[in-house]
């Protein structure tokens, strides 16, 4: 199987994964050399063995790639690990011919406006609130004068990870938006119907028929700083039992089926108001923040989402049973709390990070907090300085842990930033072929060019 760019750590678990069950390699593929020497200076690749090469595709086009991948390689799939290698993915499986799903299909969960307006075009669809595409104040204007978006949302269209949004209202002047559209240099945006309500994520599969497996939903909590109103601070799971997750469960997989979407695994975003669920955005690969590891230790083991979602990549027979056990599901509430930082400083050094690890509750750092990590103002969840996963018997529980873990953890700082030595780091592991000796995972040259 191929990994498009594998720069995060999702990358190496598929590749165990695909290796470990299947007997299945992995082809590295890099659109650009400085994801090479991400990829090399980290661990993620916890079977070297299972990497078979690592070829470089920056002076050509996928298609072109695709020829001589055929050639060098019997290649059954192409695995986006995350959601900016959706779109190349499904553009090199389908120039090899083993797309998993209509690669048109699976283009428009990269397209928020367009998949919402295929969604509202499909007879008996789901609720889906009022978008339009827009550009510059004037786009926003002439939206605002159909009288659909007393208070609305802009977002980037291509966006993720709850990036440069915007809210906004009726009352909001030229001046704001404009400041708002600057910011964000021209890019497609998104302008959407706000929802007023409780968020939620969920989570789950379909398969090759169109069968929608739900795996977890969680409730998004969110608190207000630096400048955000919708900042989230934690995602704790929904019990299976619960009124709210059979809601959640049944309106995204109405969404799923809507979409056209076949063999992949699927994040949904979605508000739950007075008038029910109704969706925020959907992606059409594994969840972040932790919740796709969760699945395993939610479901004790008898569900996880790597290898439930390789498998259907691959097409190949499960090598055992992928059914989710809601008994040890609602046995047991996870909360992955978010770390938040009103300052830009590099980390110096840690406090009660053994503390946090020594509690009973401790489940497993998403991102841990690390000496040298340049942290700024949290505003996203891309610059959350941490995360962590902790289990609890109930809300109350959770809300205890969470005050306790953030009150012991901390970090001294200083101003200077750790973006210059990094990348030089990274050239130098790149670059160092005695060093990449004692780094198994690495590679001692640069990847092959692929004969495009």
């Amino acid at each position: 199987m191929v990994l498009l760019d594998p720069d995060h750590p999702y990358a190496g678990r598929f590749s165990e994964v695909c290796d470990r069950l299947w007997g299945v390699g992995t082809v590295c593929v890099y659109t650009d050399t400085s994801r090479w020497e991400r990829a090399h200076a980290a661990t993620w690749f916890a079977r070297p063995r299972a990497v078979l090469a690592h070829y470089s595709a920056e002076s050509g086009s996928l298609a072109s790639a695709a020829e001589d991948l055929r050639r060098r390689h019997d290649v059954l799939a192409v695995i986006p690990h995350n959601e900016l290698r959706v779109e190349p993915a499904v553009t090199l499986a389908e120039a090899l011919g083993i797309a998993w799903a209509d690669p048109n299909d699976v283009r428009r969960f990269r397209d928020k406006s367009a998949l919402k307006q295929h969604l509202r075009s499909v007879p008996g669809g789901p609720r889906i609130n009022a978008t339009t595409a827009v550009r510059t104040l004037v786009d926003v204007r002439a939206a605002q004068s159909e009288g659909r978006y007393e208070r609305f949302v802009l977002k980037p269209n291509d966006g993720m990870n709850n990036s440069q949004i915007g809210f906004f209202s009726s009352l909001s002047s030229d001046t704001e938006i404009d400041t708002y559209l600057a910011g964000v240099g021209g890019r497609l945006l998104v302008m959407e119907e706000f929802l007023d309500g409780d968020e939620y994520c969920v989570n789950g599969q379909v398969d090759e028929l169109g069968h929608v497996t739900i795996v977890s939903v969680y409730r998004t909590h969110h608190i207000a700083a630096n400048g955000r109103t919708n900042l989230a601070a934690s995602f704790e799971s929904v019990r299976h039992d619960s009124p709210i997750f059979a809601s959640t469960a049944e309106y995204a997989a109405s969404v799923v089926t809507a979409a056209g979407l076949r063999r992949s695994p699927f994040h949904m975003e979605l508000i739950v108001d007075d008038a029910g669920p109704c969706l925020i955005e959907v992606g059409a690969r594994l969840p972040g923040a932790g919740q796709a590891h969760d699945v395993a230790t939610a479901h004790a083991g008898s569900v996880d989402a790597f290898e439930l979602a390789a498998q259907h990549y691959l097409g190949l027979r499960a090598m055992h049973s992928q059914t989710p056990n809601w008994e040890a599901y609602d046995s047991l509430r996870l909360r992955t709390i978010c770390g938040i930082s009103d300052r830009t400083e590099r980390i110096a050094s840690v406090q009660g990070m053994e503390h946090v690890e020594a509690m009973p509750e401790f489940v497993r750092w998403v991102t841990r907090p690390s000496i040298g990590y340049r942290v700024r103002p949290t505003i996203d969840l891309a610059s959350s300085p941490w995360l962590v996963t902790v289990s609890g018997s109930s809300h109350e529980h959770l809300d205890e842990i969470e005050g306790r873990i953030r009150h012991v953890l901390g970090w001294n700082g200083s101003g200077a930033t750790r973006t210059g030595r990094v990348r030089q780091g990274y050239a130098l592991l790149a670059k160092a072929g005695a060093r990449a000796q004692s780094i198994p995972h690495m590679v001692r040259t640069r990847p092959a060019s692929l004969a495009v």
